[in-house]
C-alpha cells in the first residue's frame, strides 16, 4: 500500500529542536521517517528493533536515540507514538485516501464517454488517461501546498506569540494567554508586513527600546499585545514614530508637574505627539 507524503514544516521543526544537538537532530529526524514508515505510524517498545533499524551501533549513537524517545515519543501500549506525526499521518492518510477514490471515480467516468466516443485507436485512448492522470495529481499538489502553507503561518504564528512572552517578560507587558482566531489572524498580517519572523523581532526590538511604550518615562501604560498587532500601530512603531527623543519627559515632581530638560512645552509636545500617534486617551494626560 502507498504511504502518504511526508510533511517536513522547517519553521515549526527548528522551533521545537533548536536545543538539540547534531546527532540527537539526526536521531529524531531519523526516528520519525522511520515511524511514519511502520505500521501505526508508531514503534514497537523493542530497543533492539529500534536500534538497528535507526542504524544507531555506537554507544553514542544509542543514547542520543534514546535522548529523543524520553523527550519527543510517549510509550502506549506496548508502542511508541509522537502525537504531532500521528496527528499529521491522519491528515495525510485521509487525503491521500480521498484523492485515490476521486481519481477512480474520474477514471470511471472517463471510460465510460469513451466507450460511448469509440475511439479510432488505443493512442487516443492512452491520451486521454494520461490526461486524466495528471489533473488528478496537478490538484494533489495544490492540495498539499495549501495546507503546508496554513501550517506554516500557524506555527510562525506560535513562535511570534513566544517570542512576545519573552519580550514582556523582560519589559514589563501583559503576556498573551490565548491565542485566539482573531488575535491569529491579526498577528499573522503583522508578520506579512514585516516580511517574516526576523521583521517582528524587530518590531519587539523597537518596542522595548521606546520609552514610551515601556512606560518608563511615567506618560502611558497602554502598551500590550493586541495594541501592537493592530496595522496603524505596527506601521507607526515600524516608521519610528515611538523613537526615543531628546528632552522627552521623564518623570512627575512632587508638586504634581512634569519634569523635564524644555518644562511644560515638552510636555505639551508629548501629549500632541501621542494624540498623533493614535493614543486617544493616555493614561496621566
Amino acid at each position: 500500500m502507498s504511504l502518504p507524503y511526508f510533511p517536513m514544516y522547517p519553521s515549526d521543526y527548528e522551533a521545537k529542536t533548536s536545543h538539540l544537538t547534531i546527532a540527537e537532530d539526526g536521531a529524531y529526524f531519523r526516528l520519525l521517517r522511520l515511524c511514519w514508515m511502520t505500521t501505526g505510524c508508531s514503534l514497537p517498545d523493542d530497543e533492539a528493533w529500534i536500534m538497528r533499524r535507526a542504524r544507531a551501533f555506537s554507544d553514542d549513537e544509542k543514547q542520543a536515540i534514546k535522548t529523543i524517545l524520553d523527550e519527543f515519543f510517549t510509550l502506549k501500549n506496548g508502542r511508541w507514538i509522537n502525537e504531532r506525526l500521528t496527528t499529521e499521518f491522519k491528515e495525510a492518510a485521509s487525503k491521500h485516501l480521498k484523492r485515490k477514490k476521486a481519481g477512480r471515480k474520474g477514471g470511471s467516468v472517463k471510460s465510460l464517454k469513451s466507450n460511448d466516443k469509440e475511439p479510432s485507436n488505443a493512442k487516443a485512448m492512452l491520451k486521454q488517461c494520461s490526461s486524466n492522470q495528471n489533473q488528478n495529481q496537478n490538484q494533489s499538489i495544490l492540495d498539499d501546498t495549501k495546507v503546508s502553507l496554513v501550517n506554516r503561518v500557524k506555527a510562525d504564528c506560535e513562535i511570534a506569540v513566544s517570542e512576545w512572552n519573552q519580550a514582556a517578560e523582560k519589559n514589563g507587558w501583559p503576556k498573551v494567554q490565548r491565542l485566539t482566531a482573531t488575535r491569529s489572524k491579526q498577528l499573522a498580517g503583522r508578520i506579512k508586513d514585516a516580511g517574516g519572523l526576523d521583521g517582528w523581532r524587530t518590531a519587539l526590538q523597537k518596542a522595548g527600546e521606546s520609552d514610551f511604550l515601556c512606560g518608563r518615562n511615567v506618560a502611558w501604560s497602554g502598551f500590550c499585545f493586541d495594541w501592537m498587532t493592530k496595522a496603524a500601530n505596527f506601521t507607526k512603531l515600524m516608521e519610528g514614530n515611538y523613537e526615543n527623543r531628546t528632552g522627552n519627559i521623564t518623570a512627575i515632581n512632587g508638586a504634581g508637574q512634569r519634569s523635564g530638560s524644555t518644562g511644560s512645552d515638552t510636555y505639551e509636545g508629548e501629549r500632541l505627539r501621542g494624540i498623533a500617534a493614535g493614543i486617544q486617551n493616555p493614561k496621566g494626560y
